[in-house]
């Protein structure tokens, strides 16, 4: 793994953002939610695209396979993939790393701290059948299952 953008550090979060980040959940997403994950964006239709929010602006992180790459990048305007955070060398990196994240540490990469970051729901979302990167579309999703 490289990291080509570092995290956030705890000591550069105001105090809101502080109790904020101590609430998100810090669960691992686990090797079954970042195997499911590694493989889809290996599918040919999520090649040129990946894992992202789509809409003007900044749209924050996304993750991407491209030329037998994995990285998690900034995206900006709905363009992918983005400017690079974090490139992994093959499959089995990315899927320990992800397996061992969660949206906490999450909330520290990009540019700006927990905005749309990826997150539990937004990995759920993206194995979906009808993902989109869409912004309306992820809003429904979360509209429809506030279970999660």
């Amino acid at each position: 793994m490289t990291l080509l953008l570092p995290k956030i550090p705890l000591d550069a979060l105001t105090e809101k953002e502080l109790a904020l980040y101590h609430n998100l959940d810090n669960q691992p997403y686990g090797p079954d939610l970042a195997d499911q994950v590694a493989e889809k964006l290996r599918l040919p239709k999520y090649q040129d695209s990946g894992l992202f929010h789509s809409h003007r602006d900044y749209c924050g992180l996304g993750f991407f396979y491209d030329q037998e790459q994995y990285t998690m990048g900034v995206v900006h305007d709905g363009y992918s993939p983005g400017k690079p955070i974090v490139t992994f060398e093959d499959q089995q990196e990315f899927t320990t790393w992800l397996a061992n994240e969660n949206n906490q540490n999450m909330a520290l990469f990009g540019e700006k701290f927990n905005n749309q970051t990826i997150t539990r729901v937004r990995l759920k979302w993206f194995l979906e059948e009808t993902y989109s990167p869409v912004w309306n579309d992820f809003c429904r999703y979360v509209r429809n299952n506030s279970e999660l």
